[in-house]
């Protein structure tokens, strides 16, 4: 590919991929109380880390033999960006591997939101209900979607929806419902998959990118 192409290519990815940073933007500021893409990656770790509103905090810092993982339990009556009122609510935010071809592998940062409801009448209509906004609201922003769908049978009924962006090799926002668990409730589940770059939130995984060529220059 010639200069002018290249710098065209350049061009047209920027301009896609700022389209689809801006839906994960949205997601992330509607449903996430601390936004890794309003700040700098170290501010919402602090926000999220220090959160008063967060009980039973799970920490688990990196280590030459594991990787960086954060749990808790929003309490009750502080947060709730849904249109009705969960159980309960946890969050977690895990550094996990990702193969990215057959000779390298990376992390990246899984962010995730449980909403839990009473396994009852009223507690599926409304988290199903809100689930089926959310895929409503966002599946045609992404360029596809995969749908998991557990088998009949299963002991967990549900299934989880993955939305991908053309120009990144993994998904950035995932949409899960599934139940009843052992603790009969029902619970949905949202993703958001991201990277650090720069002390900043990025989608994971751009294809623009040699990664093993990069890191050796």
């Amino acid at each position: 590919m010639g200069r002018h192409g290249l710098l065209l290519f350049l061009v047209l990815l920027f301009c896609s991929t700022g389209r689809s940073q801006e839906v994960v933007f949205k997601i992330s500021k509607s449903y996430f109380r601390s936004d890794p893409f309003r700040s700098e990656f170290s501010a919402f770790m602090k926000h999220l880390l220090n959160d008063p509103f967060i009980k039973d905090k799970v920490i688990e810092k990196r280590t030459d033999t594991s990787l960086f993982y954060f749990g808790g339990e929003y309490s009750s009556n502080v947060f709730n960006p849904f249109f009705f009122t969960p159980k309960r609510m946890e969050v977690a935010l895990s550094e996990v591997p990702v193969k990215l071809d057959s000779t390298l592998t990376d992390t990246i940062f899984v962010y995730e939101l449980f909403v839990y409801a009473d396994d009852n009448k009223e507690g599926k209509e409304e988290i199903t209900k809100e689930y089926d906004k959310i895929l409503k609201r966002y599946k045609n922003n992404f360029y596809k979607s995969e749908v998991r769908e557990n088998p009949p049978g299963a002991k967990l009924q549900g299934g989880n929806h993955n939305f991908f962006d053309r120009y990144h090799a993994i998904s950035p926002f995932a949409v899960a419902l599934y139940g009843p668990t052992n603790k009969k409730e029902m619970c949905m589940v949202l993703t958001l998959r991201m990277e650090k770059y720069n002390n900043l939130a990025m989608l994971p995984a751009p294809y623009i990118f040699d990664r093993k060529e990069t890191d050796e220059q």
